[in-house]
């Protein structure tokens, strides 16, 4: 005798007298979901109230201001195509950075920042005898190069100002908002003070030897410290990854009659060490990627990205060409060319490096090696890629953006 199966089934799922058939099981399942969704619920209902209870001095009607007008500045991305100039008042001494794809200025007097649609936003009064400017993800930082002043900005306005104890030689600041002073102290030649998002120290860093370089990566989980120290009459070049927050380092490796130079966090927690040899790359580990030696070429210039890194050499004979050289984060080479020109200026932003010629700007796309000139005044500008399709040109009293097809 032959079994439909089908005739079964539907038999076994057929309603009787209207009434829907039950399963125990999904019934279950869906109450058991039910109890879960009701849990999280109260589970997210204790963590705001939490929250708030102890983070109530944070919580005023000005913070809450601050944010949204500070929401609302760095939401615009896209540059007014009827403007192609941002103006700004000249200072003896000013400083250009890029912030939220906007532009920051800091001078003697005035910190001024525009977002990216070019609309200024912050026109703060200052007093810095060498104001420099630093642009990354939370805030902006500005501060007094060789004196102790500093202060920290949003989008909209000024959030935070200090002074610091002995004159500051160098800063750093990471996306997360977390950022670094390094001064001299009392007993120490170079200390490096890091402070958390909110301002507070989280650790001072003492070095008997001179601080070259600190960075902090993207996330504000560690720390780079690259510092040079006199021995047997050379340098030797110690490097330090540091957690914040602990005392005791990560990692610490010394590089024997080398001066370090410069530390800078690529894309994924890689590390950049620029160096009088060459350019080495490590991970977050300390572990050794890849080392390039310049075998006796002169640097000229430098430019990080969370991309890469890009350098230009001279040989030994002072009319030799230029060499052009942009590595991935972890050290691979993605271009390596002889460049005709002279570049006065560089700026690498993803897969496209830009750099000023005397007479204009040169846009060099890395993956097809393909060049772009656009003929301008270069002189006494300064060169900010604010995509891989348009950079600015700072003067003393605008600032010009150039687009390339």
């Amino acid at each position: 005798m032959r079994i439909d199966m089908k005739a079964r089934l539907r038999r076994a799922t057929t309603p009787k007298n209207g009434v829907p058939m039950q399963n125990h099981y999904y019934e279950s399942v869906s109450v058991g979901l039910g109890i879960l969704q009701v849990v999280l619920y109260l589970s997210l209902f204790a963590f705001v109230v939490l929250s708030f209870f102890r983070n109530t001095q944070l919580i005023t009607y000005q913070t809450f201001y601050h944010f949204i007008k500070d929401l609302n500045a760095s939401a615009e991305s896209v540059f007014d195509a009827t403007s192609d100039t941002v103006s700004y008042p000249t200072d003896d001494q000013q400083s250009f950075t890029l912030y939220r794809q906007g532009l920051a200025v800091a001078g003697n007097a005035n910190v001024t920042v525009f977002t990216a649609s070019g609309r200024q936003t912050v026109s703060q009064n200052i007093q810095y005898q060498n104001p420099t400017a630093i642009g990354s993800g939370k805030y902006l930082l500005v501060y007094e190069l060789g004196g102790t002043q500093y202060s920290l900005y949003n989008s909209y306005t000024k959030i935070h100002e200090g002074v610091s104890d002995h004159p500051i030689n160098h800063a750093a600041i990471s996306e997360s908002g977390m950022f670094a002073l390094v001064s001299a102290s009392e007993g120490y030649t170079s200390t490096v003070s890091l402070y958390s998002s909110r301002f507070s120290l989280l650790n001072r860093y003492h070095k008997s030897g001179y601080v070259m370089d600190v960075a902090i990566n993207k996330r504000g989980t560690q720390v780079s410290i690259l510092s040079i120290a006199p021995q047997n009459g050379s340098f030797t070049t110690e490097w330090m990854l540091c957690k914040p927050g602990e005392d005791s380092a990560q990692v610490t490796k010394q590089f024997l009659s080398r001066v370090g130079w410069r530390c800078e966090y690529t894309a994924s927690d890689r590390i950049v060490l620029l160096h009088e040899a060459g350019v080495s790359f490590f991970d977050s580990d300390g572990k050794a990627l890849q080392e390039y030696d310049f075998q006796g070429k002169t640097l000229l210039f430098v430019d990080f990205d969370t991309a890469g890194t890009a350098i230009c050499l001279q040989g030994t004979a002072f009319f030799s060409k230029k060499e052009l050289i942009v590595f991935d984060k972890n050290g691979k080479i993605l271009y390596n060319e002889m460049e005709p020109e002279t570049p006065l200026q560089m700026d690498l932003i993803g897969q496209t490096l830009f750099f000023l010629s005397e007479d204009g700007v040169i846009r060099l796309d890395l993956k097809n090696a393909d060049r772009t000139f656009v003929a301008c005044a270069t002189a006494q500008k300064t060169l900010l890629a604010t995509t891989e399709e348009e950079v600015l040109l700072c003067s003393p009293h605008q600032g010009e953006y150039l687009r390339f097809p």
